[in-house]
């Protein structure tokens, strides 16, 4: 037996059975003192997961796959590999698993031996390995630092999971937007540098293949950030004006009345019906016609980020909303109902990443936006010792400086 892994293992399970004996989440400040060698990372889900979850947890939730899976990007994307991550698996006596954005397991394939210990734990389909559920594990810190990770032995909350290693890498389709998780595990002792690896190149032919698929044939619209229009995949240059006036149609699926679009568009700004009735007309033509009248409704489906975000945030999925947010929609608009979107979506996302009180999301949300309450939060959760504690207080001086 490999007398690295051994040692490593024993340093895990020594710090693991420190933190919880220190009572978890309760024990913050021995969390340091017990850290060993243990990632960061790890540290910090461990004090998450203790908030929900029992180190004597012997078997994941697991509920019906339902149609999730069948026909899914994911799922078209992976018909043709498949097979071969099953040969990988029976071959080098792993468990294989593609999991979706909420941790729940949409596939799996395994060796013999790696199927009895997946069932035994509900590794299978149905399964729910997101952490409030079983707590640390490669999958649920996957979907969460949106990174490909390995979880060795005791850095896994529950002591039932304890003799896997698992690696992890995230999926994301051709926007960027994520899709899931590839998930490799096996047992402790055949751990290797190779599983993470493994775990990113077939990550990687999964999003070439999603890369593949046919472009989707309605309007993507992206506001959060620089603005961007694609109709079937082919770039739209669109003024202000005629972006506010897509949007705006985009959030009434149903249809406006021209009084309600004007109303939505203008406010009570001294712009004729005419005025709102040519340009409705222009940016059909630029839609290809595919504008309806009576009421005025766009007749082609709409991804819309502004919705996704919302979306995001409503499921609890701080992360992903924080993904696709790169800045406030549309910031010079005068449009009554984009200033209310605006407003709405940055407070909203403000609100729920200083919620969860996470120095790694607040730290990504800080590095993009100047927000003085954030700083000072991210400074009192910082320890003494975190080289990002003076930079957030040297940002948050010069901050104060300029108000």
């Amino acid at each position: 037996m490999n007398e690295r892994l051994v040692l490593e293992r024993q340093r895990r399970v020594t710090a693991w059975n420190r933190f919880v004996a220190r009572g978890g989440a309760g024990g913050a400040a021995g969390v340091s003192r017990a850290a060993g060698d243990v990632p960061s990372g790890v540290l910090a889900s461990w004090g998450r997961s203790a908030l929900t979850v029992s180190p004597d947890c012997v078997t994941a939730p697991v509920s019906d796959q339902g149609p999730a899976w069948t026909g899914s990007p994911l799922e078209f994307a992976t018909r043709s590999l498949r097979p071969e991550l099953g040969t990988l698996a029976q071959d080098g006596d792993l468990m294989v698993a593609l999991a979706d954005t909420r941790g729940q397991l949409l596939w799996t394939a395994g060796s013999p031996r790696m199927q009895r210990l997946g069932r035994a734990l509900n590794f299978v389909p149905g399964g729910h390995w997101d952490e409030c559920s079983v707590g640390t594990n490669a999958l649920a810190l996957a979907l969460r630092e949106r990174q490909a990770v390995r979880v060795f032995a005791a850095e896994h909350y529950v002591r039932a999971v304890h003799d896997w290693v698992c690696y992890c890498a995230p999926l994301r389709d051709a926007r960027g937007s994520l899709l899931g998780v590839l998930n490799l595990s096996t047992v402790w002792d055949q751990s290797t540098p190779l599983g993470l690896a493994s775990a990113q190149h077939y990550a990687q032919r999964i999003e070439a293949q999603l890369a593949q698929q046919d472009v989707p044939a309605g309007v993507q619209v992206r506001l959060c950030g620089a603005p961007s229009v694609h109709l079937g995949g082919r770039s739209l240059h669109l003024t202000p004006r005629q972006l506010e006036l897509l949007t705006v149609l985009a959030l009434h699926p149903d249809g406006l009345t021209l009084d309600a679009l004007h109303a939505h568009m203008y406010g009570d700004a001294p712009i004729s019906s005419s005025t709102l009735k040519s340009e409705v007309s222009t940016l059909r033509g630029l839609l290809g016609g595919q504008i309806a009248s009576r009421p005025y409704r766009l007749s082609v489906a709409v991804d819309l980020d502004l919705l996704r975000v919302e979306r995001l945030l409503l499921c609890g999925d701080v992360n992903g909303a924080l993904d696709l947010f790169d800045g406030p929609p549309l910031p010079v608009s005068e449009s009554p109902l984009l200033s209310y979107w605006r407003s709405y979506l940055d407070g909203a996302l403000r609100r729920a990443v200083c919620g969860l009180r996470d120095p790694a999301l607040l730290w990504r949300y800080a590095a993009r936006f100047d927000d003085l309450e954030v700083l000072a939060l991210l400074e009192s959760l910082l320890g003494p010792q975190d080289p990002r504690r003076e930079v957030v207080r040297a940002r948050h001086a010069a901050l104060l400086r300029e108000e």
